[in-house]
Parts: C-alpha cells; structure tokens; sequence
C-alpha cells in the first residue's frame, strides 16, 4: 500500500490491485488498526476527519529564500540604517525626504554630526556599501515621513550584473558622492 496524496492511494490486497480514492481509505483504515492504543488511534483518526472539512492550512515558512522587493515606510527621526553596520539593501526614495548624516570626531572623545546630503523622491542610498564591500560609512535618517523600495543585496546584485547600464549608473552616482567604485 502506498498513499499517493490529495486521497489518492494504491494497494495490492491478496493480489488484487487497488488504487484511487478506495485504496486511500483502505490504507488510512489499516494504518489506524496498526496504531498502538485507542487514544492514539482516536486522535489520528479525529484529525483526518477535521483534514476532510476543513481547509488546508498554508503556511511555510521559507528561511532560505531573501525577503524580496518591498515597499518599506519611514517615519521622522527614524533611522534606516547606521553608519557602521553591514550593506544589506538599496533604497529607491519614492517620497518622503531623508538626511544623510555622518559622525566626525570634533576633540578626543566627542563626535558631532555632520548632515551631508538631504535626499528627495527618484534619490538612492545604501548602493556605496553593497558596491564598494564596505560598512555603512554613514547614517541615513528620515526627515520627513517617507517610503523607499527596499532592494536585497541579493537581487540588487542579480540586477546590477544582468541589467546592462545598472551597474555603471550606480557608480555615478558613488562618484558624485565622492566614493571610487569597486
């Protein structure tokens, strides 16, 4: 005997062949006799019959598989990422306005920030660090409520090596912000 899915089996029973949903319910009856206890066989055969009425649940859940494209929203004062931390995402400003802001050491010890560039709707940030392979070398702040397209390392990469013009035009812009590119 052999359970194929969706209440579909076959089986061979003293060399009669069997299959479709008859060899299903067959299988499922024989399974259940070969439990051990009634309680057992009580809570097995309760769940196949709620399996029956009810729908299937569908969740998975997927480690292995990058979040994807998204649109992610920022409010004032909220940090996208900090100066220092890993390159994981790109951003697409779509609206909203942000401020990218660096530490600069004043005297032994203190730091103060320095606002470096205000960014608009149609601006990207967070390329410098997934192109050159380096640590965020700044802080990127929302000024004003915003949503950006959030782009994965991943699938940024898959973009930039695939899209012909992507790549270059990214590392403009790196230029322009005073980072050689990679």
């Amino acid at each position: 005997m052999g359970s194929l899915g969706r209440r579909n089996a076959v089986a061979e029973i003293f060399g009669l062949s069997i299959s479709g949903s008859l060899a299903w319910f067959l299988w499922r009856t024989i399974y259940l006799a070969k439990l051990p206890g009634w309680g057992r066989r009580l809570k097995v055969a309760s769940s196949w019959a709620l399996d029956l009425v009810l729908a299937p649940e569908l969740v998975e859940l997927r480690l292995d598989r990058s979040s994807g494209v998204v649109h992610e929203h920022f409010e004032s004062g909220q940090n996208v990422f900090v100066e220092g931390e890993l390159g994981d995402r790109v951003y697409i400003l779509l609206s909203g306005r942000a401020e990218v802001v660096r530490r600069r050491p004043r005297a032994v010890g203190v730091a103060v920030e320095q606002v470096f560039a205000t960014l608009g709707p149609g601006e990207c940030f967070g390329e410098m660090a997934l192109l050159g392979s380096a640590p965020r070398n700044a802080t990127v702040r929302c000024v004003e409520p915003m949503t950006v397209l959030s782009i994965p390392k991943r699938e940024f990469g898959l973009l930039a090596a695939n899209v012909p013009g992507l790549r270059g035009s990214f590392e403009q812009v790196m230029a322009r912000r005073g980072l050689p590119p990679s």
